[in-house]
């Protein structure tokens, strides 16, 4: 039976946790706050708190900053895309539903993008 979607759910947290712990080993953050891809509050253009960016703005600082090919980054963001149908709506309205060779799929996608953050 297993879980895939929790399987992809948990990919998601794993690549964004592995980005935030490799953000919080700098000794200088500074680079990771002025990268162009760093969210921003909208009324202030000032750098959001870590605890306010996604996924999306984790694999586009990493990417900028040298941490992961651009391939990477945009294979990670199918993870991310995936990760996001725990919303049942969005699954629902797009008539999506994860099965197990697709939670394989994505593991295979997360290992790479694990390894090259990593690095």
């Amino acid at each position: 039976m297993g879980a895939p979607l929790a399987a992809v759910v948990m990919m998601g947290v794993l690549l964004e946790g592995l980005l935030l712990a490799k953000v919080n080993q700098l000794t200088n953050k500074k680079p990771v706050f002025t990268a162009a891809s760093a969210p921003k509050n909208s009324k202030t253009g000032n750098p959001l708190k870590l605890n306010e960016w996604g996924l999306k703005d984790y694999l586009g600082v990493a990417r900028e900053l040298g941490w992961i090919s651009r391939t990477t980054r945009d294979v990670g963001e199918v993870v991310r895309d995936y990760r996001n149908y725990i919303h049942p709506q969005k699954g629902h309205s797009h008539g999506i539903s994860i099965l197990a060779e697709d939670a394989r799929t994505m593991w295979e996608i997360a290992k790479n993008v694990a390894r090259q953050i990593l690095r």
